[in-house]
């Protein structure tokens, strides 16, 4: 389920997550691999991916409210998917929320707990 979930953010907002969700950094090509690693030390750590993943909650949010709801996220999320990630069941995904998921799919591709991922 979180692969998926994390593959549906990734196939709507960038190419380089999805290959990252299906649990293979090796799997993006070298341009993925170059948006991603934005200080160009040829590993993408936490806090670029942390950013990156800012960035497409902020371009989700179309009504800029700071919350993702079903229709906002309807396009990446199926409603199970949407269910899992809101934590407190009030029908939004708070940034919180969306970030605490797909930090938790960087840990779990982070094999040797680096705090990086590498080509």
């Amino acid at each position: 389920m979180n692969k998926l979930l994390t593959l549906s953010f990734a196939l709507a907002l960038a190419a380089p997550v999805a290959a990252l969700a299906q649990g293979s950094p090796q799997g993006l090509t070298q341009a993925q691999f170059d948006q991603l690693d934005t200080d160009k030390d040829g590993k993408i750590s936490e806090a670029e991916y942390r950013r990156f993943m800012e960035g497409a909650f902020d371009k989700l949010d179309t009504d800029r409210n700071g919350t993702l709801n079903s229709a906002e996220a309807g396009t990446v999320l199926t409603s199970e998917q949407f269910t899992v990630v809101d934590r407190d069941r009030n029908g939004q995904l708070n940034r919180q929320e969306f970030l605490d998921q797909v930090m938790s799919d960087f840990h779990r591709q982070d094999q040797n707990q680096d705090g990086h991922l590498q080509p």
